[in-house]
Protein backbone atom coordinates (compact mmCIF):
# COMPACT_ATOMS: atom_id res chain seq x y z
CA UNK A 1 0.00 0.00 0.00
CA UNK A 2 1.31 3.33 -1.07
CA UNK A 3 2.48 5.30 2.04
CA UNK A 4 0.39 8.47 2.76
CA UNK A 5 2.00 12.03 2.46
CA UNK A 6 2.88 13.92 5.50
CA UNK A 7 -0.10 16.09 5.62
CA UNK A 8 0.76 20.05 7.26
CA UNK A 9 -3.41 21.76 8.13
CA UNK A 10 -2.77 25.67 7.72
CA UNK A 11 -5.59 26.88 9.78
CA UNK A 12 -6.00 30.62 8.95
CA UNK A 13 -7.79 33.53 11.02
CA UNK A 14 -10.92 35.00 10.71
CA UNK A 15 -12.41 35.16 14.05
CA UNK A 16 -15.63 33.09 15.32
CA UNK A 17 -15.50 32.10 11.32
CA UNK A 18 -12.98 29.81 12.28
CA UNK A 19 -15.05 27.51 14.18
CA UNK A 20 -15.10 26.18 10.49
CA UNK A 21 -11.41 24.56 11.24
CA UNK A 22 -13.47 22.29 13.29
CA UNK A 23 -15.41 20.37 10.99
CA UNK A 24 -12.71 19.99 8.81
CA UNK A 25 -10.51 18.36 11.25
CA UNK A 26 -13.84 16.14 12.02
CA UNK A 27 -14.03 15.22 8.43
CA UNK A 28 -10.52 14.26 8.46
CA UNK A 29 -11.04 12.29 11.43
CA UNK A 30 -13.94 10.27 9.87
CA UNK A 31 -11.54 9.42 7.28
CA UNK A 32 -8.64 8.66 9.37
CA UNK A 33 -6.98 11.21 7.64
CA UNK A 34 -4.55 12.52 10.56
CA UNK A 35 -2.75 16.12 10.02
CA UNK A 36 1.44 14.99 10.93
CA UNK A 37 1.86 18.77 11.46
CA UNK A 38 -0.42 21.73 11.99
CA UNK A 39 0.09 25.41 11.93
CA UNK A 40 -2.52 28.01 12.98
CA UNK A 41 -3.04 31.79 12.66
CA UNK A 42 -5.55 33.76 15.45
CA UNK A 43 -8.71 31.57 15.72
CA UNK A 44 -6.74 29.17 13.86
CA UNK A 45 -4.09 28.82 16.43
CA UNK A 46 -7.08 27.92 19.10
CA UNK A 47 -8.10 25.12 16.96
CA UNK A 48 -4.23 24.00 16.75
CA UNK A 49 -3.33 24.56 20.17
CA UNK A 50 -6.25 22.47 21.40
CA UNK A 51 -5.43 19.51 19.03
CA UNK A 52 -2.07 19.44 19.31
CA UNK A 53 -2.75 18.77 23.08
CA UNK A 54 -4.74 15.68 22.41
CA UNK A 55 -8.18 17.08 21.45
CA UNK A 56 -10.37 15.71 18.95
CA UNK A 57 -11.95 17.07 16.96
CA UNK A 58 -15.09 16.01 18.47
CA UNK A 59 -13.94 16.79 21.89
CA UNK A 60 -13.40 20.44 20.24
CA UNK A 61 -16.52 21.29 19.56
CA UNK A 62 -18.51 20.21 22.68
CA UNK A 63 -16.02 22.43 24.43
CA UNK A 64 -17.41 25.23 22.15
CA UNK A 65 -20.89 24.16 22.70
CA UNK A 66 -20.53 24.67 26.30
CA UNK A 67 -19.10 28.12 25.93
CA UNK A 68 -20.49 31.71 26.66
CA UNK A 69 -18.76 34.97 25.52
CA UNK A 70 -17.77 35.80 29.22
CA UNK A 71 -15.76 32.65 29.19
CA UNK A 72 -13.21 34.60 27.02
CA UNK A 73 -14.12 38.38 26.27
CA UNK A 74 -13.10 40.13 29.38
CA UNK A 75 -13.51 43.57 28.01
CA UNK A 76 -11.47 46.67 29.02
CA UNK A 77 -13.11 48.78 31.06
CA UNK A 78 -10.54 49.71 33.84
CA UNK A 79 -8.35 51.07 30.56
CA UNK A 80 -11.90 52.99 29.87
CA UNK A 81 -12.09 55.03 32.95
CA UNK A 82 -8.18 55.62 33.22
CA UNK A 83 -8.60 56.11 29.03
CA UNK A 84 -11.61 59.00 29.72
CA UNK A 85 -10.09 60.57 33.39
CA UNK A 86 -6.58 61.40 31.57
CA UNK A 87 -9.21 64.13 29.66
CA UNK A 88 -9.58 66.17 32.85
CA UNK A 89 -6.38 64.84 35.03
CA UNK A 90 -3.09 64.74 32.87
CA UNK A 91 -1.03 62.96 34.96
CA UNK A 92 -2.96 60.03 34.11
CA UNK A 93 -1.83 57.79 31.45
CA UNK A 94 -4.79 57.91 28.40
CA UNK A 95 -2.82 54.95 26.70
CA UNK A 96 -5.64 52.65 25.78
CA UNK A 97 -4.16 49.59 24.05
CA UNK A 98 -7.32 47.37 22.88
CA UNK A 99 -10.90 47.16 24.14
CA UNK A 100 -10.49 43.52 24.99
CA UNK A 101 -8.00 42.56 27.87
CA UNK A 102 -7.49 38.35 26.51
CA UNK A 103 -6.83 37.33 29.93
CA UNK A 104 -9.89 35.16 30.35
CA UNK A 105 -9.20 33.83 26.89
CA UNK A 106 -5.82 32.78 28.06
CA UNK A 107 -7.03 31.16 31.17
CA UNK A 108 -9.43 29.04 28.93
CA UNK A 109 -7.14 27.84 26.46
CA UNK A 110 -4.40 27.01 29.60
CA UNK A 111 -7.29 24.70 31.16
CA UNK A 112 -7.90 23.14 28.16
CA UNK A 113 -4.66 22.05 27.34
CA UNK A 114 -3.49 21.75 30.94
CA UNK A 115 -0.93 24.01 30.54
CA UNK A 116 0.82 22.46 28.03
CA UNK A 117 3.94 23.80 26.45
CA UNK A 118 5.01 23.87 22.99
CA UNK A 119 7.52 21.37 23.32
CA UNK A 120 5.29 18.93 24.23
CA UNK A 121 2.96 19.18 21.51
CA UNK A 122 1.24 15.56 20.62
CA UNK A 123 2.56 16.59 16.76
CA UNK A 124 4.57 19.48 15.62
CA UNK A 125 2.95 22.46 15.52
CA UNK A 126 3.50 26.44 14.32
CA UNK A 127 1.27 29.32 15.72
CA UNK A 128 1.84 33.05 14.42
CA UNK A 129 1.87 36.19 15.68
CA UNK A 130 3.43 39.39 14.79
CA UNK A 131 6.12 41.91 17.14
CA UNK A 132 4.41 45.30 16.73
CA UNK A 133 7.12 47.50 17.57
CA UNK A 134 9.49 45.75 14.96
CA UNK A 135 7.02 44.59 12.59
CA UNK A 136 8.67 41.25 12.60
CA UNK A 137 6.95 37.74 12.27
CA UNK A 138 6.97 35.87 15.28
CA UNK A 139 6.54 31.84 14.98
CA UNK A 140 5.86 29.84 18.11
CA UNK A 141 7.43 26.48 17.38
CA UNK A 142 7.21 23.13 18.75
CA UNK A 143 10.87 22.27 17.48
CA UNK A 144 13.79 23.85 15.99
CA UNK A 145 13.42 25.06 12.44
CA UNK A 146 15.76 27.12 10.28
CA UNK A 147 14.34 30.13 9.61
CA UNK A 148 13.76 31.92 6.58
CA UNK A 149 15.30 35.39 6.85
CA UNK A 150 16.13 37.49 10.31
CA UNK A 151 12.81 39.51 10.03
CA UNK A 152 11.34 36.09 11.64
CA UNK A 153 11.62 35.45 15.05
CA UNK A 154 11.06 31.56 16.30
CA UNK A 155 10.19 30.84 19.99
CA UNK A 156 9.99 27.88 21.90
CA UNK A 157 9.90 28.41 25.26
CA UNK A 158 6.28 28.77 25.89
CA UNK A 159 3.20 28.09 26.84
CA UNK A 160 0.35 26.75 24.12
CA UNK A 161 -1.95 29.20 25.69
CA UNK A 162 0.65 31.99 25.62
CA UNK A 163 0.93 31.68 21.74
CA UNK A 164 -2.59 31.34 21.26
CA UNK A 165 -2.69 34.87 23.51
CA UNK A 166 -0.36 36.52 21.29
CA UNK A 167 -1.82 35.42 17.91
CA UNK A 168 -5.09 36.66 18.59
CA UNK A 169 -4.56 39.83 19.31
CA UNK A 170 -6.46 41.60 16.87
CA UNK A 171 -4.68 44.79 17.00
CA UNK A 172 -6.97 48.20 18.51
CA UNK A 173 -9.37 45.25 19.53
CA UNK A 174 -7.19 43.02 21.99
CA UNK A 175 -4.74 44.59 23.83
CA UNK A 176 -1.32 43.44 22.80
CA UNK A 177 0.33 40.27 24.84
CA UNK A 178 3.59 41.13 26.41
CA UNK A 179 6.19 38.64 26.06
CA UNK A 180 10.20 38.14 25.93
CA UNK A 181 10.27 41.97 25.82
CA UNK A 182 7.94 41.89 22.42
CA UNK A 183 4.89 43.42 22.21
CA UNK A 184 2.55 40.91 20.29
CA UNK A 185 -0.45 41.45 18.41
CA UNK A 186 -2.65 39.30 15.76
CA UNK A 187 -0.73 36.70 13.34
CA UNK A 188 -2.67 38.10 10.22
CA UNK A 189 -0.96 40.92 10.14
CA UNK A 190 2.05 38.83 9.13
CA UNK A 191 0.77 35.16 7.52
CA UNK A 192 -2.91 35.03 7.71
CA UNK A 193 -3.25 31.59 6.49
CA UNK A 194 0.04 30.26 7.37
CA UNK A 195 1.30 27.45 5.29
CA UNK A 196 5.14 28.46 4.44
CA UNK A 197 5.66 27.38 8.10
CA UNK A 198 4.63 24.26 7.17
CA UNK A 199 7.40 23.41 4.36
CA UNK A 200 9.61 24.28 6.93
CA UNK A 201 8.40 21.88 9.42
CA UNK A 202 8.68 19.14 6.68
CA UNK A 203 5.13 19.26 5.20
CA UNK A 204 5.01 16.65 1.91
CA UNK A 205 1.22 18.22 1.14
CA UNK A 206 -0.26 21.13 2.75
CA UNK A 207 -3.83 22.02 2.93
CA UNK A 208 -4.70 25.57 3.43
CA UNK A 209 -8.36 26.51 5.31
CA UNK A 210 -8.53 30.38 4.45
CA UNK A 211 -11.72 32.00 5.56
CA UNK A 212 -11.05 34.89 3.70
CA UNK A 213 -12.46 34.11 0.25
CA UNK A 214 -15.80 35.86 0.18
CA UNK A 215 -18.00 39.05 -1.22
CA UNK A 216 -18.29 41.44 1.78
CA UNK A 217 -22.00 42.05 1.26
CA UNK A 218 -22.07 42.61 5.07
CA UNK A 219 -21.83 46.18 6.61
CA UNK A 220 -19.73 46.42 9.70
CA UNK A 221 -20.46 47.83 12.59
CA UNK A 222 -18.33 48.98 15.51
CA UNK A 223 -14.97 49.26 16.00
CA UNK A 224 -13.84 45.07 16.20
CA UNK A 225 -15.69 44.34 13.41
CA UNK A 226 -14.18 46.89 11.03
CA UNK A 227 -10.58 46.25 12.47
CA UNK A 228 -10.95 42.92 11.70
CA UNK A 229 -12.40 43.51 8.32
CA UNK A 230 -9.28 45.65 7.76
CA UNK A 231 -7.18 43.28 8.75
CA UNK A 232 -8.90 40.60 6.72
CA UNK A 233 -8.65 42.70 3.54
CA UNK A 234 -4.87 43.43 4.37
CA UNK A 235 -4.23 39.84 5.56
CA UNK A 236 -5.38 37.66 2.82
CA UNK A 237 -4.02 39.80 0.40
CA UNK A 238 -0.95 39.13 1.60
CA UNK A 239 -0.89 35.41 2.10
CA UNK A 240 -2.11 34.86 -1.74
CA UNK A 241 1.08 35.01 -2.73
CA UNK A 242 2.23 32.83 -0.18
CA UNK A 243 -0.30 30.18 -0.52
CA UNK A 244 -0.17 29.82 -4.41
CA UNK A 245 3.09 28.76 -3.95
CA UNK A 246 3.55 26.33 -0.78
CA UNK A 247 -0.45 25.25 -0.54
CA UNK A 248 -1.46 22.14 -2.22
CA UNK A 249 -4.57 22.42 -1.95
CA UNK A 250 -6.83 25.64 -0.29
CA UNK A 251 -10.48 25.07 1.02
CA UNK A 252 -12.38 28.62 1.64
CA UNK A 253 -15.64 27.84 3.87
CA UNK A 254 -18.31 30.71 2.76
CA UNK A 255 -19.24 31.64 6.82
CA UNK A 256 -19.61 35.29 6.24
CA UNK A 257 -19.39 37.92 8.97
CA UNK A 258 -19.69 36.96 12.57
CA UNK A 259 -19.19 39.04 15.80
CA UNK A 260 -16.58 38.07 18.80
CA UNK A 261 -19.37 37.07 21.01
CA UNK A 262 -22.50 35.42 18.59
CA UNK A 263 -21.39 31.53 19.63
CA UNK A 264 -25.07 30.91 18.14
CA UNK A 265 -23.81 30.40 15.26
CA UNK A 266 -21.48 27.80 16.22
CA UNK A 267 -23.10 24.23 14.89
CA UNK A 268 -24.26 26.29 11.57
CA UNK A 269 -20.31 27.41 11.36
CA UNK A 270 -18.78 23.84 12.19
CA UNK A 271 -21.54 22.15 9.52
CA UNK A 272 -20.39 24.16 7.02
CA UNK A 273 -16.60 23.64 7.58
CA UNK A 274 -18.06 19.73 7.97
CA UNK A 275 -19.43 20.65 4.22
CA UNK A 276 -16.97 21.92 2.38
CA UNK A 277 -14.12 19.06 3.77
CA UNK A 278 -16.31 16.28 2.57
CA UNK A 279 -16.65 17.83 -1.26
CA UNK A 280 -13.15 17.59 -1.28
CA UNK A 281 -11.97 14.50 0.71
CA UNK A 282 -11.80 12.39 -2.07
CA UNK A 283 -9.48 14.53 -4.40
CA UNK A 284 -7.53 14.70 -1.11
CA UNK A 285 -7.28 11.04 -0.60
CA UNK A 286 -6.28 10.41 -4.06
CA UNK A 287 -3.25 13.33 -3.46
CA UNK A 288 -2.01 12.07 -0.51
CA UNK A 289 -2.15 8.27 -1.72
CA UNK A 290 -0.67 9.11 -5.34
Amino acid sequence: MTKMKKLGLALGGGGLRGLAHIGILQVLEDNDIPPAIISGTSVGSIIAALHVSGMSAYQIEEEVLKLKPHDYLDYNISGFIKHFLAYFIPAIDNDLDGIIKGERLEKLIYQLTNGRELLNSKIPVAIIACDIDSGREVIFCSQNITLPDKDVLLIEDARLSQAVRASVAIPAVFVPYHLQALQLVDGGVRSMVPVTVQKLLGAEYVLAINLGQEIYDQAVEGIPQIVNRTISILGYETSATEQKIYANMAIYPQVGEVKLHDLRRAPEIIRIGRRVMKKKIDELKKDLFA
